[in-house]
């Protein structure tokens, strides 16, 4: 009998199965795709390296300490991608990185500025839930929710700050204004308001990390499974490939899926998670000539500025080796749950969008496109109410005793939360095995 079955081979399935395996516990990990690693998958084409999902990683010192563990070295960003523009009004104007920048810049007008020295005065909401946007006019005013906070949000989640929950979308700055009473404060207290840590790749690109970790792993791939049953003190997995029985489950896979394996032990399971929405996302690769470019990470475009854009990153500039001799990688980014239905047009039609509007943002004349990626579900929404999802999930763990949920609609939706999160899943399931016996 296997200790650990665990279903998904993303980021959160192959770390989870990782530490586990580290600490001698027999662990296989079942894949439906031919190529494990779920939305980070890399390729190569005529020198470009292209990332079709997550573009870089934060790494703060757990993933770091989770990197040695695995074995592998990071690549770090370069020291122009700490530039970001945000587009406003025809320009690319950089994002402030201090409080001095901040008050010099064009982003904000005088009065806006204003507005948000007078956040640490501002008090508490009487909602028990606000969205994103809700906390911010309130807070900080809205010219700093349209030209900062929305193209942030669409950035991270390509969501929409208006349906995102502040509580559980972007908890730590929450968690901010309930410890603290205001977000200044506490920035000043921690001597810090945004994530820590350092941007990093690797070698080859992000999928090098997935392959690492497959390599150290019992991996089947293109074995799709079909159910999971409680038996007993054991679970029954049939999957393609045949039956599986296991002490202990760990489904670390998207939600609707999660929802559908566990039909047979919660219908509410399968009924509430299929209610989780994924924005959609259109990736497009684009080749342009070395010089055309600004230095810096990229820019993102408020909503605001009525363009199909929501954002484009210079990705030859963040790493190095991302694209031959005299060209620039661009990597843009169209949908969300701003504008999904760009998820349903025509090649062409994408491809003309983003000419024109490169041509028009860039001011350039010579573009020339590399890959069009689509992904329909691309990143899980922390929306009002989301907290719903979450007490089932640990309504779920509870009844179930060696069931486990792992992934990026529980956990956060980055590639470093899911890292971080691993070790919470895997001391749970470490504790389960060693309690059983």
């Amino acid at each position: 009998m296997i200790d650990v079955l665990v279903v998904g081979s993303g980021i959160s399935g192959l770390s989870v199965a990782f530490l586990l395996a580290k600490e001698g516990f027999n662990v296989l990990v079942l894949e439906k795709e031919e190529i494990p690693g779920g939305n980070i998958q890399t390729e190569k084409a005529d020198g470009f390296i292209l990332e079709l999902g997550p573009q870089t990683i934060l790494a703060d010192k757990k993933v770091e300490e989770f990197l040695q563990l695995v074995g592998i070295q990071p690549e770090y960003a370069r020291e122009e991608a700490k530039i970001r523009y945000i587009y406003k009004k025809g320009r690319l104007i950089p994002l402030p990185l201090s409080p001095v920048e901040f008050f010099k810049s064009p982003l904000l007008s005088f009065g806006a500025k204003l507005r948000v020295l007078k956040e640490p005065f501002v008090g508490p909401s009487i909602k028990t839930e606000e969205s994103i946007a809700e906390f911010v006019r309130r807070r900080l005013g809205k010219e700093f929710l349209d030209y900062i906070i929305d193209p942030f949000i669409s950035g991270v989640y390509a969501g929409d700050p208006e349906s995102l929950s502040v509580k559980y979308a972007v908890r730590r700055v929450y968690e901010l204004e309930q410890k603290f009473g205001s977000l200044i404060k506490g920035a000043i207290k921690l001597k810090a308001l945004g994530p820590g840590g350092r941007l990093i790749s690797f070698n080859g690109g992000n999928h090098t990390l997935i392959k690492k970790l497959a390599e150290k792993l019992s991996l089947d791939t293109e074995n799709v499974v079909l159910k999971i049953r409680k038996k007993e003190d054991r679970f029954i997995v049939d999957a393609k490939k045949g039956k599986y029985e296991a002490k202990s489950v760990v489904i670390a896979a998207p939600a609707t899926s999660a929802g559908y394996l566990l039909r047979d032990i919660s219908w509410s399971a399968s009924e509430v998670f299929d209610q989780i929405y994924y924005a959609p996302i259109v990736v497009v690769h684009v080749s342009v000539e070395k010089g055309s470019i600004p230095k810096g990470f990229g820019f993102l475009i408020p909503r605001v500025e009525k363009r199909k854009i929501l954002g484009v990153l210079f990705s030859s500039q963040i790493f190095e080796k991302r694209a031959p001799e005299g060209k620039e990688l661009l990597t843009v980014y169209l949908g969300g749950s701003r504008d999904p239905e760009i998820i349903d047009y025509e090649d062409e039609d994408i491809f003309s969008i983003v000419d024109k509007e490169l041509r028009d943002l860039l001011s350039i004349n010579k573009l020339e496109f590399l890959r069009l990626t689509r992904w329909k579900r691309a990143i899980p929404q922390y929306t009002l109410g989301y907290g719903r999802y979450l007490e089932l999930a640990k309504t779920l763990e509870d009844e179930n005793p060696g069931l486990f949920l792992a992934g990026n609609y529980l956990y956060g939706v980055s590639v470093a939360d899911c890292i971080r999160a691993s070790y919470s899943v895997a001391e749970r399931v470490k504790n389960f095995l060693r309690a059983r016996g």
